[in-house]
């Protein structure tokens, strides 16, 4: 095929941070905080979440032993990732991936009972129906799972609309789990919110449009207003120091807060692959003269990689990549952060 597509889940194993830089002093109430898309929901740019595949697969090369293999992975890093910045080679040929932002689907949020609970939206919702919309074009097996996520929001939206002026104090939940019940009504506390809960089973479809490594939890949807909110109230502040040990207070410039990601937060992209536009012999054949300087010794190094490349046609390339299943995130690997499980999903 001359393009494949792949969703692609990123469940957070530990608190993430990807960064969207410092804040300006009187700019916000947190010094780091975490990229968001243009409706203010956290998000993962495109650009940054190639980095960090293409990191992946640079350090892999990096730890391999032989020299092939080494001229082999670095050559399929460039014909994937692209050239290698500020090199001679930019002007020559481009990226044979396409990589879509990573947006947020749903988020762990505390609950009173149960002590937390899944909590999406429609709008959130709709993030991963377009990235189905744009993959089954690719892919037709995937239009029946596009028609099951569709129904699946229609329903959410009409038992939302059917609250009226008083959507906003309600919430759908797929079973009883974190429900307060009571003689008169069903209640919800979700991040300190009081909700009326309305149990719609046809909710929990959404586990079988999903990676089954994701925790299956109870289920919360409320209005996109609320979600907001809500959202907002879920990602964890954690206060940092660095601290003068001759003095024993605080360095200066030493004391900061940083924004991050729950634990099992999970967010969905699109991966789309391609034939690499570069001739992948003269990639190799660059690659190889970089790692030995004399020309025969360079030529036997590309032969032996272009043996150990193989075909590496768009089905190849996708096959290599989603074998990566776990990566770091916006760093702070060294304080347990940053951890996350890939999960490819065809």
């Amino acid at each position: 095929m001359s393009s494949v597509a792949r969703l692609l889940f990123i469940y957070a194993l530990t608190p993430l941070h990807p960064g969207a830089g410092r804040v300006v002093v009187g700019g916000g109430p947190v010094d780091l905080p975490i990229q968001r898309d243009e409706f203010g929901f956290p998000t993962l740019w495109s650009s940054s979440l190639k980095g960090v595949l293409r990191s992946s697969f640079e350090l892999k090369a990096k730890n391999l032993q032989s020299e092939e293999e080494q001229v082999a992975e670095k050559a399929f890093v460039r014909a994937v990732f692209g050239p290698e910045p500020a090199s001679l080679e930019v002007s020559e040929y481009s990226s044979a991936i396409s990589v879509l932002d990573a947006r947020l689907l749903m988020i762990p949020a505390r609950s009173l009972v149960g002590v937390w609970a899944y909590l999406t939206s429609p709008h959130l919702l709709s993030y991963y129906k377009t990235y189905l919309e744009i993959a089954s074009k690719y892919d037709p097996k995937l239009e029946g799972r596009l028609k099951e996520l569709g129904e699946l929001i229609k329903v959410i939206k009409s038992a939302l609309e059917k609250k009226g002026v008083e959507a906003n104090r309600a919430a759908l939940v797929s079973d009883e789990r974190c429900v307060i019940k009571t003689d008169e009504r069903r209640v919800l506390v979700l991040n300190e919110e009081e909700f009326t809960a309305e149990v719609v089973k046809e909710i929990a479809k959404i586990w079988d449009l999903l990676p089954t490594d994701v925790e299956q939890r109870s289920l919360v949807v409320v209005t996109d207003d609320v979600a907001r909110k809500l959202v907002k109230k879920s990602l964890v502040i954690q206060p940092r120091v660095r601290l003068d040990y001759e003095r024993k207070t605080v360095a200066q410039g030493g004391l900061w807060d940083e924004e991050y990601l729950p634990q099992r937060t999970l967010m969905v992209s699109l991966i789309v692959a391609k034939q690499p536009k570069q001739r992948l012999e003269k990639l190799v054949q660059n690659v190889a003269r970089e790692k030995a300087k004399d020309e025969t010794k360079s030529n036997e190094l590309k032969e032996k990689a272009m043996k150990l490349l193989g075909n590496l046609d768009a089905s190849g390339i996708m096959d290599r990549l989603s074998k990566q299943d776990f990566t770091v995130l916006g760093g702070k690997e060294t304080v347990g952060k940053g951890i996350a499980k890939l999960l490819w999903y065809a």
